[in-house]
């Protein structure tokens, strides 16, 4: 599980980085991180004839929540990739779509 906002703040600053004019396509980096946070905020599942609001982590499965967690991982590993660099080291990863 990501946690929200360190992963809202790895996908801001994946937005800096990859934006032109602070605009990725014809959406801001702020209206991205509300859109985010809306989706983080709201999502609701039903458990034995019960309704429950999700206070942690995101949809497993979503199609956003992987992409978000990709994104924070990505950022996360950079710091561990350079040590075992360092350290002849070896990471892996493993991702099931």
């Amino acid at each position: 599980m990501i946690p929200r906002e360190g992963a809202l703040q790895a996908l801001a600053r994946f937005c800096i980085k990859h934006s032109q004019q602070n605009r990725i396509g014809t959406f801001t980096i702020d209206h991205i991180i509300k859109m985010a946070r809306l989706i983080l905020d709201n999502n609701c599942f039903a458990y034995n004839n019960k309704y429950y609001k999700q206070i942690r982590g995101g949809a497993t499965g979503s199609a956003f929540t992987q992409v978000l967690a990709n994104i924070y991982m990505y950022e996360w590993e950079q710091d561990l990739i350079k040590h075992q660099a360092l350290n002849k080291e070896i990471y892996g990863r493993f991702v099931k779509y």
